[in-house]
């Protein structure tokens, strides 16, 4: 009786996995607006680099997907990071964000990155180039500083 159970239960455990494969969350795929960062402020190349390899896909409406975010539930939970990192730093709408919050999000950026708490620890473990090392974080910094200022002082 024990295996019969326990054979049904995997049965349904296998069905319900199959099922959810058909319920997928939409892609977050959009090409760049003139409201993105790189299309409103200058930012160099390594610096580019540096916010592709490590903040874009959750900072963006353009995320690289990789093989397994295409499994539920994995894709679901991939959904809801992003647009949980969106919510609080969106870069593809960055033209329209005000001074002021311009400012604070280039703060935060910089003492979350020197904090290692972004990237998150669950993203770099399966992205090996978020790991930012010590000179991409002072590279960062210093954009960020150089930038705000330069908003600071803008009329």
């Amino acid at each position: 009786m024990f295996r019969k159970i326990t054979f049904l239960f995997i049965v349904l455990l296998v069905v319900v996995f199959i099922a959810m494969q058909f319920f997928q969350p939409g892609k977050n795929l959009e090409e760049p607006t003139e409201q993105h960062l790189f299309n409103t402020a200058h930012v160099s190349a390594e610096v580019q680099g540096i916010l592709k390899n490590a903040c874009m896909d959750c900072h963006s409406n353009n995320t690289n997907y990789l093989w397994y975010h295409k499994i539920s539930p994995v894709s679901w939970y991939i959904h809801k990071h992003i647009a949980d990192g969106k919510k609080a730093l969106d870069f593809s709408v960055w033209g329209g964000y005000s001074k002021l919050e311009k400012i604070g999000m280039l703060d935060e950026v910089c003492e979350e990155t020197k904090e290692k708490t972004m990237p998150l620890k669950s993203y770099t473990w399966m992205h090996k180039k978020a790991n930012l090392t010590e000179k991409e974080i002072e590279t960062l910094c210093n954009w960020a500083e150089s930038y705000a200022e330069e908003l600071l002082l803008e009329k």
